[in-house]
């Protein structure tokens, strides 16, 4: 039985525009992140969606509460959806973070992860909690159309998980873009995600 996934990334913030390592830290929507919402709500409205699923930040509920009341769903708001937790620099611009602790960034660049503060989550943590997660929602809706809203690193985490792929390798191809959509499927059969569109912007 297939299950089908539509994860879309959160829609542009105060907090990207800032270049933010935004994690459970908010910001607002900015005006063109407002349009992209518009744009993201047309492109789903004729899906057969039956369940919504966001993170517990405004950003990713503000993205697809227009979605959700077109299809008269609640939004299903889960801690395991969150960004990663970068710890004692969650909030901070990455200039500020430069000149405290240059490693993180040059680490960043190097092996496209953050690493390296204090307190934070890693990379494998957010992979497992958005694994664990995913297959739960979908375990409980074989066979349906899902949406789920969530975050750059955390969904990256997710798609590297079920296709084994190197957070170091296609960076272009799975760094997510604001609003982005990716499709994936789920087989139960043989218990597997299958990715069907990846980062997708062209809506």
């Amino acid at each position: 039985m297939q299950t089908r996934i539509y994860l879309v990334r959160h829609t542009e913030t105060i907090g990207n525009i800032e270049k933010r390592l935004t994690g459970r830290e908010d910001y607002n929507i900015t005006d063109n992140g407002l349009r992209m919402v518009k744009k993201i709500t047309n492109y789903l409205r004729n899906e057969p969606i039956s369940a919504i699923y966001s993170s517990t930040s405004n950003r990713t509920f503000e993205t697809i509460k227009e979605i959700a009341k077109i299809k008269n769903l609640e939004v299903q708001r889960k801690e395991e959806l969150c960004e990663m937790y970068f710890g004692i620099y969650d909030g901070w611009k990455w200039e500020d973070v430069n000149k405290v602790n240059s490693l993180i960034h040059k680490k960043h660049i190097e092996t496209n992860e953050i690493m390296c503060i204090p307190e934070q989550e890693t990379t494998k943590q957010v992979e497992e909690r958005m694994y664990n997660e995913i297959k739960k929602i979908v375990e409980e809706k074989l066979g349906k159309t899902i949406l789920i809203c969530s975050h750059g690193v955390a969904i990256e985490a997710f798609l590297r998980a079920i296709t084994k792929e190197r957070f170091i390798d296609k960076r272009e191809e799975y760094s997510q873009h604001n609003c982005s959509v990716n499709i994936v499927e789920y087989d139960s059969k043989i218990e597997k995600f299958n990715i069907k569109l990846l980062n997708y912007i062209g809506y």
